[in-house]
């Protein structure tokens, strides 16, 4: 296993990505929040870029994984909000 560092630039406190995969993904791949809500949903984002950062003390390098919403649904983070609130049981207020 790989360690790993998930992150995004949306509100996504409840989400878990992981901190460690077997393998460096490639941009493009989806990485699937292990938190499952009501109805059996799980968030699905999509590797945007990766980036190897040096670790304190610089003698371990560890990517650092950037998830957006997956390019081809076109969204804002407006859009995104309005599709993602209900599935968690939030108001588009609350991200916004």
């Amino acid at each position: 296993m790989i360690n790993v560092i998930c992150r995004t630039n949306l509100d996504l406190a409840l989400e878990i990505f992981p901190d460690a995969l077997p393998a460096v993904p490639q941009v493009g791949d989806r990485i699937q929040s292990a938190q499952v809500w009501k109805g059996g949903f799980q968030l699905e984002l999509e590797v945007y870029s990766v980036t190897w950062k040096c670790s304190t003390g610089g003698q371990i390098w560890i990517p650092v994984i950037e998830l957006h919403v997956p390019k081809l649904r076109k969204w804002s983070i407006t859009q995104f909000y309005e599709w993602y609130a209900p599935k968690v049981g939030r108001s588009v207020g609350s991200f916004i």
